[in-house]
């Protein structure tokens, strides 16, 4: 009887450690990742081969009924969006000069809005989970804004600068 109990939890100890080594081998980014080294690597974007003050703006969507907006006035302004789910909303509105807006989104129904106005400001955005809302809003210079939600219905605001 000893040894079937012990047998048993050994049996469950390497089940649950074949999943969580399943879990990590998928290439998420960590919660308190590097957004902005994620995302670069991800959609191989050397900053060497950017040409001068060009704007970028990269999307990968899998899912169903995502949807992402990107809107970029000025220069040296960088957005980044991953959707892995569905009925995900982006949007990413940034006017100045030297900007970097990130959002990703692993889960259903999240949503994620970045503006940012004036010049060198940082946003990025990390939903992992349903139903998360996030909104950053960033007026003047040199703003950082990182949220992490991990969970459901998680819901977060952030304002900065004068608008």
């Amino acid at each position: 009887m000893k040894h079937r109990m012990a047998f048993t939890v050994l049996a469950l100890l390497l089940v649950s450690l074949l999943g969580s080594a399943s879990a990590l081998a998928q290439e998420f980014p960590p919660m308190m990742m590097d957004l902005e080294a994620w995302f670069l690597d991800f959609f191989q974007v050397s900053e060497d081969e950017i040409e001068p003050l060009a704007n970028l703006a990269y999307v990968h969507q899998e899912g169903n009924d995502n949807s992402s907006e990107q809107v970029q006035q000025g220069e040296n302004l960088r957005a980044f969006v991953y959707q892995s789910g569905d009925e995900n909303q982006v949007q990413q509105w940034q006017t100045g000069w030297g900007h970097w807006a990130g959002t990703y989104q692993m889960g259903n129904r999240n949503s994620a809005v970045i503006q940012q106005v004036g010049t060198d400001n940082w946003a990025g955005t990390y939903q992992l989970g349903d139903a998360n809302t996030v909104r950053i809003e960033q007026s003047g210079l040199s703003f950082t804004a990182l949220v992490t939600q991990i969970g459901h219905g998680n819901s977060a605001v952030i304002i900065q600068g004068s608008q």
